[in-house]
């Protein structure tokens, strides 16, 4: 299945990052740079996901019956969907949050 990832999910890991490093000023570039790739890894391997876990921890999320992916520390949103026109099955990734929201 192909993988596809909202911008926004991609905005708020970067504005997470970017607090992680101000607020934590031993982390380092590198460090901050080699979690990202460790995300992009971990949603990748969503395109061979057999075990759709549904979502709940936020409302939104549940109302609209996607489901949750755990990678990082990170909670994704994401959905199945299929191609009208292929009938492909694909992964839409539609929402992210750090799991320290929600201890």
């Amino acid at each position: 299945m192909r993988v596809l990832i909202e911008r926004q999910v991609f905005e708020k890991i970067n504005e997470f990052s970017l607090a992680a490093m101000r607020n934590h000023p031993l982390l380092s570039r590198e460090t901050i740079e080699r979690r990202i790739q460790l995300l992009q890894q971990g949603l990748e391997t969503l395109r061979d996901i057999q075990d759709f876990r549904k979502a709940r921890l936020k409302q939104e999320w549940i109302m609209r019956e996607w489901h949750e992916f755990v990678c990082e520390g990170f909670v994704f949103a994401y959905e199945v969907c299929e191609d009208e026109a292929s009938h492909e099955r694909f992964v839409w990734v539609r929402d992210v949050i750090h799991g320290t929201n929600y201890r």
